[in-house]
Order: structure tokens, then C-alpha cells, then sequence
């Protein structure tokens, strides 16, 4: 090979390294975006590691105030028993009472019930006095009626005893 042959080779080969080398400086560039953005991954993963820790801590501290209301219900619990102890015993005795109340209720039915008797016997009296005093109130419209007749007559015929009267004095 000449020396030109070998320096155009040379050159050839020199200008291919060249944009080897521009290629694997863009390659590099590219893993260096690569790598930067796997660091960014990798910061959104310690904070997200991060938050879960938070949380973590925040369900221990939820867990210990349910263990404390767990506490404060079973205390609850006791004090509902003896509630409704007390209130089976009030029962009873509310019980009793309105045994004897309803003793008492039967007795004012019962003369209740005599009244609502009473009251419809003197209703049906009220009934008869008032359809009599109807008929009274009917019977003296009537005469009322028959009187006004008879002074209207007694009108007339003491204008007719003043007419003749009259003629007979002329």
C-alpha cells in the first residue's frame, strides 16, 4: 500500500472514528439524561418512602387511639349493664304503678260510661222539650197570627160601626 493509499486510509478511517466518537458522545449524553432522570425516580421514591413512613407512623398512632376507645367503650359496656339493672328494677315498679293506675282508669271508665248514659237520657229529653217548645213556638205564631186577624177585624168592623154612625147622625 502507498503512502497515499495508507494517508487517504488514514484520513478515511480518522473522519469515521470522528463521528464514532460523535455517536458515542451522544450516546453518553443520552445516558447521562438517563441517569439524571433514575436520580429524579429514584428522589420521588425515598419521598414516597418517605410519606408511607408518615403514614405508617400516622396508622400506629390511629391504632393506639382505637385501643384507648376500645377501652372507653368495654367502660361504657359496664356502665350500660348497670343501667339497665337499674332500669329492669324501675320497670317493675312502673310495672306495679300502672297496674294500679289502670285499676284506678277502669273505675273513672266505669262512671264514664254512666255519664255518657245520663247525658244521652237528658239529651233525648232536651230533644222531646225542645221539638214540644218547636210546637208551642208553631201553635203561638198561629194565635199570634189568628190575634193580628182579629184586630185587623176589629179595625175594620169599628170603621164601618163609625161609618154608620156617622150617616145615622146626618
Amino acid at each position: 500500500m502507498a503512502n497515499a493509499e495508507y494517508q487517504q486510509l488514514i484520513e478515511f478511517l480518522q473522519g469515521q472514528f470522528a463521528r464514532i466518537d460523535d455517536r458515542f458522545t451522544q450516546i453518553d449524553g443520552q445516558f447521562v439524561r438517563i441517569d439524571g432522570r433514575f436520580t429524579q425516580i429514584d428522589g420521588q421514591f425515598a419521598r414516597i418512602d418517605d410519606r408511607f413512613t408518615q403514614i405508617d407512623g400516622q396508622f400506629v398512632r390511629i391504632d393506639g387511639q382505637f385501643t384507648r376507645m376500645d377501652g372507653q367503650f368495654a367502660l361504657v359496656g359496664r356502665r350500660f349493664d348497670v343501667l339497665e339493672h337499674r332500669l329492669d328494677a324501675f320497670e317493675s315498679h312502673v310495672d306495679e304503678r300502672f297496674r294500679e293506675v289502670f285499676g284506678h282508669f277502669d273505675e273513672v271508665y266505669r262512671r264514664l260510661e254512666r255519664l255518657e248514659q245520663e247525658y244521652y237520657v237528658i239529651t233525648q229529653a232536651l230533644r222531646r222539650i225542645e221539638t214540644l217548645m218547636a210546637d208551642e213556638q208553631r201553635r203561638r205564631e198561629v194565635i199570634e197570627d189568628s190575634v193580628a186577624e182579629l184586630k185587623r177585624q176589629v179595625t175594620a168592623i169599628q170603621a164601618r160601626i163609625a161609618e154608620l154612625e156617622a150617616r145615622l147622625r146626618q
